[in-house]
């Protein structure tokens, strides 16, 4: 059995057999179309040189767990130990269904040269994937992820790529904590073209982490769409962002760039700065703060705009803010050094500019539809 490369669950006594049947040079394990219950986690212990493929048959390959104890699905731990294994991990076209009181789904340690392709993931009780452990060049794409407590949670990890994949709150179903969580210890992230929806916290969170790209992604339902807190070096681009706060700041934040978004009823606010002393180097431009053409159907009268509070040294320029109902469509409160210029301000109820910094600021030539007295009248 140990020197076979394709290995069927269903002709070697289930899941857990073809796992342990895998050679040491790896192999294929298949998983047939039905419905595989466990009560234990499944795992699997991969050694250096040890190529993993598990695949099955898309969504007719359901893997279920049936534990009511908060223990996981599936488990494979890569070679610890190793800084650049000869090992990589591909899981393909299988379903992973848990329920409220199981845990994660897949649960990946040290997660090197790992590919989750076209998988679903369903009702788990933690995350539906789980990265962990010390691990580089990562990808997940084209997956769902329905109803678990999170969709992705990743640490440690360096060269991660999320792409396609699709994750789903339910009004009566799980609550959830931020659909995708990136740690400090995570660097060179790229979140691009994905459909995040409807969840009870954060789209994204991104906590204490450096050098991400976050771009082309829906995400709406949110109550703050992404959530940065002490992060640096990162750029947000050419999403949409329908939800009360598109994008938050919180803490020491340093050169974010925000372009190109559109950020679309957001009542509390388009983008907002929290405990932002020491924080600043941000560029925003170009991005699209306004109401949707169903604000007055679905009663979200208010739409907020731009708030660096105390941060320093921020451009903020060729933005169109649209009826911002706020006290000012852009605003900062102390900090200073802002360069303010070519904002189109239109139909906004409050003033359009209010800078109160404790230093100089630029504002030049932003466009707003208030008569304004020349200097020489």
């Amino acid at each position: 059995m140990r020197g076979q490369r394709w290995i069927d669950a269903g002709e070697v006594g289930g899941v857990q057999a073809a796992l342990d049947a895998l050679p040491t040079n790896g192999g294929t394990v298949h998983i047939p179309a039905g419905r595989w219950e466990v009560d234990a986690p499944l795992t699997l212990d991969l050694t250096e040189g040890q190529h993993l493929h598990l695949t099955g048959n898309g969504r007719a390959s359901n893997l279920v767990n049936k534990s009511r104890t908060g223990a996981p699905l599936l488990l494979i731990t890569g070679a610890v130990g190793e800084r650049w294994p000869d090992l990589s991990i591909t899981i393909r076209d299988l379903a992973f269904t848990g329920n409220y009181e199981s845990g994660h789904g897949l649960v990946i340690d040290h997660p090197n040269d790992t590919m989750i392709d076209a998988c679903v993931f369903l009702r788990h009780g933690g995350n539906a994937i789980h990265l962990d452990g010390k691990g580089t060049n990562a990808t997940i794409r084209d997956c769902r992820m329905r109803d678990c407590k999170r969709a992705v949670f990743a640490q440690n990890l360096h060269h991660l790529t999320l792409h396609g994949n699709h994750t789903l709150g339910l009004d009566d179903g799980e609550s959830q904590e931020e659909h995708l969580y990136i740690d400090r210890n995570c660097r060179e992230v790229r979140i691009v073209n994905n459909h995040l929806a409807y969840g009870d916290a954060e789209g994204i969170l991104l906590d204490g982490t450096a050098q991400h790209v976050i771009s082309g992604n829906t995400i709406e339902g949110f109550e703050r769409c992404i959530s940065v807190l002490a992060s640096r070096d990162l750029v947000i681009s050419s999403n949409y962002l329908h939800g009360p706060t598109a994008v938050q700041l919180a803490g020491r934040c340093n050169g974010i760039t925000i372009t190109g978004n559109t950020m679309i009823n957001n009542p509390e606010a388009a983008i907002r700065m929290e405990d932002a002393s020491g924080s600043g180097g941000h560029v925003i431009s170009s991005n699209i703060i306004r109401k949707s053409v169903y604000a007055d159907i679905t009663g979200n009268t208010h739409q907020g705009g731009v708030d660096l509070a105390d941060a320093r040294d921020c451009v903020v320029h060729a933005n169109l803010l649209e009826e911002v109902t706020s006290e000012a469509a852009i605003s900062a409160l102390r900090g200073g050094g802002h360069v303010v210029s070519g904002n189109r301000i239109v139909r906004c109820i409050g003033e359009p500019v209010r800078l109160t910094c404790d230093t100089w600021c630029a504002i030049a030539d932003n466009l707003t539809d208030r008569a304004e007295r020349r200097p020489d009248e």
